[in-house]
């Protein structure tokens, strides 16, 4: 075995070993919490703990989302999935002509602007949350599904934005000037050139929206007390008396679990999307 053979060995052992032992550390709190989900709560609280259980038990599953529970996880997770889904029309609907006007257009102080919008994530979510919820108030739309979508709406619009302009900088200008020598205005030339090239990254902004808006918890938590959303009904859990550990792990899983399978069918977008500063 020559020496570059040995270092290219080493190389590759050393960057698996050290991948191995990330998911290890990943993955292991996830199968804890799933296993403790399918076991009765007298094996949970007792003292023999079985990392390979012998027996599965859904009756956690079952009472999280039987009718009348004490912590309305059902009600939580379809006010969560349509709160969700809209948000990501709306950011959409917003996000894509604005990140165009900013990749394609000549906009003074458009360079500004984008380090204006990525800034906000440098500053605490409460600042923006309590003018917003007296804003609210005084509009009347407080504790109501449109105040959710429009809080979410303005901290994910910049994140949005950032990944459509992305996609859109990476087409080829070439097709848009033969469309425009045609006779295109930018709005034709957005929907017949741009739209049909940009569909992975509406594709991604969806997805990334979406999960943006599901495991979002403060800002329900302060606007909202009759509608139920998934994360807060979660935190519920530990105001009860008697805290059934099975239940809310079953509750947790439930709650991770459209965030989990997105992950897993768009992996190689979503890859695609968080690398793609690295060649800028």
């Amino acid at each position: 075995m020559t020496a570059s053979t040995r270092r290219r060995l080493v190389r590759q052992t050393t960057i698996y070993g050290s991948a191995l032992v990330v998911f290890v550390l990943m993955a292991f709190p996830l199968y804890g919490l799933l296993l403790t989900s399918l076991q009765p709560e007298t094996v949970i609280r007792s003292r023999d703990v079985q990392f390979l259980p012998t027996t599965l038990d859904f009756e956690h599953f079952r009472a999280v989302l039987a009718p009348g529970h004490i912590v309305p996880l059902r009600e939580g997770i379809l006010n969560s999935l349509l709160v969700s889904i809209l948000t990501a029309a709306v950011c959409l609907i917003v996000a894509l002509p604005a990140a165009y006007a900013l990749s394609r257009l000549r906009l003074p102080g458009k360079n500004a602007m984008l380090v204006a919008m990525v800034s906000v994530y440098f500053l605490p979510t409460t600042i923006f949350l309590i003018p917003m919820f007296v804003l609210f108030v005084s509009w009347g739309i407080n504790d109501t599904f449109l105040s959710l979508v429009l809080a979410y709406s303005g901290f994910i619009l910049p994140f949005e934005i950032w990944i459509l302009k992305t996609f859109i900088d990476r087409l080829p200008r070439e097709v848009e000037d033969a469309a425009r020598i045609d006779g295109c205005t930018h709005m034709q030339v957005m929907r017949y050139v741009v739209l049909p090239m940009v569909r992975p990254g509406i594709m991604a902004g969806f997805i990334f929206a979406f999960i943006l808006s599901w495991i979002e918890f403060l800002t329900p938590l302060i606007f909202t007390s009759d509608i139920k959303i998934s994360t807060v009904a979660l935190g519920m859990f530990r105001s009860t008396i008697d805290i059934e550990v099975g239940q809310q792990a079953a509750a947790a899983v439930l709650t991770l679990l459209p965030v989990g399978l997105l992950m897993i069918v768009f992996q190689r977008l979503i890859t695609q999307v968080l690398m793609a500063g690295a060649d800028r």
